[in-house]
């Protein structure tokens, strides 16, 4: 043994009790906190639920206090189902899925939903007679593995039982789905609710063996403040996607322009995100090219470049400028379309078409009107 290891050694022997009582004060908070959300929880439930509620409608939504596309979905097609109890006549609650940890609230955007855990609910309710559980296309697997025996035997007493997968990126959903909506089915009836219209085809239907039907997304053009070019600012927008071009696109951007300000969206607020893409003149996007970064940056007034993906992306999309085949064309192309398309006129002109192509795709009434047409069983593909 080196002088150095020596010393290493030392150290850790040093600072060993340290670490573990730290680490012991560490686990007790967490789980003091977890004991003030469980009971909180409890709390509201008496407070806002009636135990002998008959019909009742879970949302099931990822247990992390973070901000996405698919999380702000979830919230918004739960707070418009809330307001159709007129036809659905059930309750309504939102519900971390089974294995997460508990979690009370979402901070990172606007709202007042609270949150509730599963295995806790299924009995609160004890005069379940119609249940309809939506879930999350890729937490379906995590649900069916961390379900108790005692929440299983609860949804096999229930007369009526109704599943929901909500399809909202048709790349997340397990390769071994049709297994999973077997497993689904011993307990009730499945259906698909999905948001791209590219995947709401009786094709998809047929595919995955369940009715499906189109609900589209929450995001519509009056929602953004769509700036004009004079108001924007010398801004790249960037979406936080991994991707193994996306360091070598980055570096040829900022080589070409020096004085444009790329930024990568992360460890923001949806307050924040959005007051970020106003501001913005450029969105690039390394996802699954429709997708939020791309669609609410047009909305506030943005041009956003995206790679063709046939799973997301109408056929009408493919002729766009700023949509390329693939990364070599984006590679080769992105540049000089910066520059082509930074002077005034050219950039009002474009982002023009790019706003009312998106525009006839998101719209909001459209939206809340597929929510009504699923509560009243009028499915696009049954």
């Amino acid at each position: 043994m080196n002088i150095l290891e020596s010393f290493e050694r030392k150290i850790l022997e040093l600072f060993k009790p340290l670490l573990t009582l730290l680490l012991r004060t560490l686990k007790h908070s967490l789980i003091m906190i977890e004991f003030r959300i469980r009971h909180f929880q409890h709390k509201l439930l008496k407070e806002n639920y009636n135990p002998n509620t008959k019909k009742l409608i879970i949302f099931l939504t990822p247990a992390h206090d973070i901000v996405n596309g698919g999380i702000l979905s979830i919230s918004s097609i739960y707070e418009e189902t809330i307001k159709l109890k007129h036809i659905h006549e059930a309750e309504v609650i939102l519900c971390t899925i089974p294995g997460g940890q508990p979690l009370l609230r979402y901070t990172k955007f606007s709202n007042l939903n609270y949150i509730y855990e599963f295995s806790k609910v299924l009995p609160y309710f004890e005069n379940i007679q119609e249940l309809m559980v939506h879930i999350p296309e890729y937490l379906i697997e995590q649900f069916l593995r961390n379900i108790s025996n005692e929440d299983y035997f609860k949804l096999d007493k229930i007369k009526n039982v109704h599943f929901n997968v909500m399809l909202q990126n048709i790349k997340l959903l397990p390769d071994n789905s049709q297994e999973h909506f077997k497993e689904l089915k011993k307990l009730g009836k499945v259906t698909c609710t999905t948001a791209h219209e590219q995947y709401s085809t009786l094709e998809i239907r047929k595919k995955l063996d369940i009715p499906l039907h189109k609900l589209s997304v929450y995001a519509s053009p009056e929602q953004y403040d769509r700036k004009s070019y004079t108001k924007k600012e010398n801004l790249l927008i960037v979406s936080p996607d991994n991707h193994p071009k996306k360091i070598g696109v980055l570096d040829l951007i900022r080589k070409q322009f020096p004085q444009l300000k790329i930024l990568i969206i992360k460890n923001l607020t949806y307050g924040e995100y959005k007051e970020v893409i106003s501001r913005a003149k450029w969105a690039l996007t390394f996802g699954e090219g429709l997708d939020g970064y791309f669609v609410e940056t047009i909305f506030s007034g943005g041009i956003s470049f995206a790679v063709y993906n046939s799973e997301f992306f109408t056929d009408d999309f493919k002729f766009l400028r700023t949509i390329y085949d693939n990364y070599e064309t984006l590679i080769k192309k992105i540049c000089s379309d910066i520059s082509d398309l930074g002077n005034m006129e050219t950039y009002t002109e474009y982002q023009n078409n790019l706003y009312a192509l998106c525009s006839s795709y998101y719209n909001y009434k459209v939206y809340l009107k597929n929510i009504e047409l699923f509560y009243k069983r009028r499915y696009t593909h049954g």
